[in-house]
């Protein structure tokens, strides 16, 4: 990383901290080391032991502790900070990497509209040349429409085996017979549906298949008041309507655990303290998550996440 490229991280950060100040939210800080990690079939936590004594987990996001703030009170609140995931050091993806995280009252609507005035004033703020392309109002694609216009599937509506079946018989490429739902779902989706986006401005995908959200609002029978930011065709912002239902929020974590089973990965601990608590949440939230790295490379234009990184990390 370039001394330009660190000054505008200065930037950036400072800006962001300006907008939800200025928007009245609370900054907070939640703890990175915890015993109970949200599980996540496809996201893996590192493994941390202390004194001979774990396994401990650092965080993949702060969702867990940001919602318990929720649970007493805290109705508007975000947090800047270092997440961990098992993840290669690869041209959009990172071992730690910065996260904004922030939750508010209303809906997943309610957050892509923060989102977009989130972005726009960054990239007014830095001065950008090309400031036109954050310029909104961005578009909303239906995650099953856009399946089913690029490709003619809608996945949401079909079990594993009619999906397997479909994406043959259009002989998409590389479908296995060993595949899960969720696999072919996103080989669909990041082969065939995510490359024909032509965007000429950020845009949001709402709508997701509810096995791909566990910890988002139900929407109806297949999915869930969700939402996914692109720019520059990169995933950057991910957001929905929280779940507070707790009995569904423990089943949704045991289907997890269950698929981390099949995929030879060993089930991780509920935090029951956590699922206790949602009942005492009062009204509707939406909170969302950005990657604050991979946003410095759409906001400067960079292809590849070390370009915005310090210090770049890779797993041996």
């Amino acid at each position: 990383m370039d001394a330009d490229t660190l000054r505008t991280r200065h930037e950036v950060l400072k800006a962001i901290r300006t907008f939800f100040y200025g928007h009245g939210f609370l900054e907070v800080e939640t703890a990175y080391l915890m015993r109970y990690p949200a599980p996540d079939a496809h996201i893996e936590p590192l493994r941390v032991f202390v004194a001979g004594k774990g396994p401990f987990f650092l965080h993949t996001s702060p969702e867990i502790g940001m919602k318990k703030l929720l649970v007493e009170g805290e109705g508007k609140i975000f947090q800047i900070c270092k997440v961990f995931r098992v993840e290669e050091l690869e041209e959009v993806h990172s071992t730690e990497f910065t996260m904004l995280e922030w939750y508010m009252p209303g809906t997943y609507k309610d957050a892509m509209a923060c989102t977009e005035r989130l972005v726009t004033s960054l990239a007014e703020s830095l001065e950008t040349s090309d400031r036109a392309y954050f310029k909104g109002p961005w578009k909303k694609y239906n995650l099953a429409e856009l399946c089913f216009e690029k490709t003619g599937i809608n996945p949401i509506i079909l079990d594993r085996q009619s999906l397997f079946e479909a994406m043959r018989d259009k002989q998409i490429f590389d479908v296995k017979s060993h595949e899960g739902w969720d696999d072919l779902f996103f080989k669909l989706f990041i082969q065939e549906v995510e490359p024909c986006i032509k965007a000429e401005a950020p845009f949001f995908v709402q709508d997701w298949p509810v096995n791909l959200s566990s910890m988002a609002k139900r929407k109806d029978a297949h999915t869930v008041e969700r939402f996914e930011l692109y720019m520059r065709g990169l995933e950057t912002a991910n957001g929905y309507t929280e779940l507070f239902d707790a009995e569904e929020q423990h089943a949704r974590f045991l289907q997890e655990n269950e698929k981390r089973c099949e995929l030879g990965k060993e089930p991780l601990p509920l935090d029951m303290e956590f699922l206790a608590g949602l009942v005492r949440v009062q009204g509707s939230y939406a909170g969302v998550s950005v990657g604050v790295d991979r946003l410095l490379m759409a906001l400067l234009g960079k292809e590849a996440i070390g370009d915005v990184l310090y210090g770049r990390f890779r797993m041996v």
